[in-house]
């Protein structure tokens, strides 16, 4: 495997920037209001894997919140993406850009985008090798709210959950939403195998629509393992023969207990692994790819 970028570079609505340099306005809403969203992304030599599908995420996000796309935006992310060396994340925030106080949005506004490509995060081999643990976290994932299913600036609430598992000796905050089904992790989509079938929350739960979840769940079926999306209670998951969480950069890690007891054997599992082996397979066919 080929090393990555070895620093962080960004780019300010396509001019490229000193990395430790000032950025945005002080008065730019997605500092002052969380007024915007994100997407992170993970690249391989120069090709960020799935970028259509993170862009028409994000796309889908900006036209809810009436925040306009920025025309030069897909050119942008190209330009950026050449900078990926080797293994790479890559992070790109579209905010409303600077206004006055006060919530209302300004009529005309002027979007910020903000790009930056740095190395891949250094997750503990003991991530995948003996897999996570999980706290159920106190607070819950309200699938009413108005931006459910945008990936908006405020994670706040992931943050404060991260903070409460930490204190209970655990890596990760497990969220229910207002009914008491389980959500999703502070940043991961959640996955359980009960023996017959693989099963993720469904979209109605409040749930992000991950793009690895995604593309775990093809992979799944591609493999003749049977995908439900629905609801799930949190005592399948401690019930679960296996359970992992799904993110861009850090893929597939297994989840082997929740509020200090077991899920299973307390290991990752052997359809988590097979999961796992065809998730860097297909990171490495899509992204070496030639057009």
């Amino acid at each position: 495997m080929s090393a990555g970028v070895a620093h962080t570079v960004v780019w300010i609505n396509g001019e490229r920037q000193a990395d430790d340099g000032p950025h945005v306005s002080a008065r730019d809403r997605g500092l002052t209001l969380g007024d915007g969203v994100f997407e992170t992304m993970r690249a391989r030599g120069g090709t960020i894997f799935r970028v259509g599908r993170h862009l028409a995420r994000l796309e889908r996000s900006l036209t809810i919140l009436e925040i306009p796309a920025p025309r030069e935006l897909h050119q942008w992310v190209a330009d950026a993406a050449k900078a990926a060396e080797g293994e790479a994340s890559i992070r790109l925030t579209v905010t409303r850009g600077p206004g006055p106080p006060g919530v209302a949005p300004p009529a005309v506004p002027q979007p910020t985008v903000v790009i930056s490509v740095g190395p891949m995060p250094a997750f503990p081999a003991s991530t995948y090798a003996e897999g996570l643990s999980a706290h159920v976290a106190s607070g819950r994932r309200n699938e009413y709210a108005m931006t459910v299913g945008l990936k908006t600036l405020g994670y706040i609430d992931a943050v404060a959950g991260v903070l409460e598992a930490r204190r209970a000796g655990a890596d990760e905050a497990l969220f229910l939403d207002t009914e008491g089904h389980c959500c999703e992790a502070s940043a991961s989509n959640l996955f359980i195998a009960t023996g017959t079938d693989l099963a993720t929350p469904r979209l109605s739960c409040g749930v992000l629509p991950g793009i690895t979840r995604e593309a775990v769940i093809e992979l799944a079926r591609a493999q003749g393992v049977a995908v439900t999306e629905r609801a799930i209670e949190l005592h399948e998951v401690r019930a679960a023969k296996e359970a992992f969480l799904t993110s861009s950069l850090r893929g597939i890690a297994p989840l082997v207990r929740i509020s200090g007891k077991p899920i299973g054997r307390a290991a990752p599992g052997d359809l988590t692994r097979r999961l796992t082996a065809a998730y860097l397979a297909l990171v490495e066919r899509e992204c070496t790819a030639k057009p």
